[in-house]
């Protein structure tokens, strides 16, 4: 009995692979409309869309159509395209890590900066190439630069904002570029020297820097201070003289983060690392990295070509079939011709 459910669990997924390409495919074509695909692969606010709709949906109808149809020919192919659909998954997505960052999605951004109920403090610094030192820059925040995101792809900076934008209700989260021309808004000398140690020190900064063909140490960075409350505040709220002058939150909170973005230098031709800290209690509880091209290579991912490399291991898998059937049929009649005289 063992056997018999495990051989039709074989049979399932040797069909299931099939037809989960071909529903991939198809959902790529129907998401290339107004460019949804794009919209939802680098959307910054929610992984599970994506992950839902390109590998979860089309799994599970392959798996049910699977299960429900009989098909020697499907199951065949299957024999064939599996493995090839494995092989290209595991070397795609190591390609794809290796060079971008990320196995599947760019990341999106950490789930503290979405429950934000208060910003405090917006700042830009630089580490030049030369210096060890941050460098405060007070005259880099233009309004004008969180205006009209268009393209998701080379948000970096911008994606806090974006969340901000989508929560214009929320405290004082639409008034983020105010806060960040602001010069009273910034993060003092002592909390730039404590950020500064927290980012050189980091293995994490220091390994995701390492250029491999390029090495450059100057980064660009930008410091969102804010905080979060178990309670979602709905209240629009203005500061202060009070609390600009102490950075001092208005609304009640459980918790007081940094979110600290950073933009390297060129690591190898047009490719550039960012990384995203989230600092409490002067350490940092939470990171993760991706890359970006400015010229070339933008968005030559493997999750966007997957669909149309497993049609074309389809194709290679029915032509083998093909010979395959060929070969047997042909060596049948060798064989017949052989012993007829």
């Amino acid at each position: 009995m063992f056997i018999l459910n495990k051989s039709k669990i074989i049979q399932t997924l040797l069909k299931a692979s099939i037809i989960y390409s071909i529903i991939r495919i198809i959902i790529q074509f129907v998401f290339q409309h107004d460019d949804l695909y794009y919209f939802l692969y680098y959307y910054i606010s929610n992984d599970f869309s994506w992950i839902f709709s390109t590998l979860i949906l089309p799994l599970v109808i392959a798996i049910s159509i699977g299960q429900n149809i009989k098909s020697i020919l499907l199951t065949n192919l299957g024999k064939l395209f599996l493995p090839i659909l494995l092989v290209l998954t595991i070397v795609g997505c190591g390609l794809n890590k290796y060079y971008w960052g990320y196995y599947f999605k760019r990341p999106s951004l950490f789930a503290e900066v979405k429950d934000a109920n208060e910003i405090i403090s917006i700042t830009m610094l630089e580490k030049k190439y030369d210096e060890e030192q941050f460098k405060i820059l007070s005259n880099s925040i233009s309004s004008n630069n969180y205006y009209n995101i268009s393209d998701l792809y080379e948000l970096n900076f911008k994606r806090a904002f974006m969340v901000f934008e989508n929560l214009p209700n929320r405290g004082n989260l639409s008034d983020y570029k105010e806060i960040a021309n602001d010069k009273n808004l910034k993060l003092s000398p002592k909390e730039i020297s404590q950020l500064q140690k927290l980012v050189i020190n980091s293995s994490f900064v220091k390994n995701t820097m390492e250029g491999k063909k390029m090495v450059s140490n100057g980064y660009d960075i930008q410091v969102i201070e804010f905080v979060t409350s178990k309670e979602r505040y709905s209240t629009y709220v203005s500061t202060t003289d009070d609390s600009i002058r102490h950075r001092k939150p208005i609304l009640e909170f459980d918790n007081r983060f940094f979110l600290v973005s950073i933009e390297g230098g060129e690591v190898s031709n047009d490719h550039y690392p960012f990384i995203e800290l989230l600092i409490k209690d002067n350490k940092i509880i939470k990171k993760q990295k991706y890359f970006f091209d400015v010229a070339g290579m933008e968005t030559t991912e493997y999750s966007f070509f997957a669909p149309f490399l497993e049609i074309v291991g389809i194709f290679i898998s029915i032509v083998l079939f093909g010979i395959y059937k060929l070969t047997i049929i042909l060596k049948k009649r060798w064989l017949q011709n052989r012993y007829k005289y």
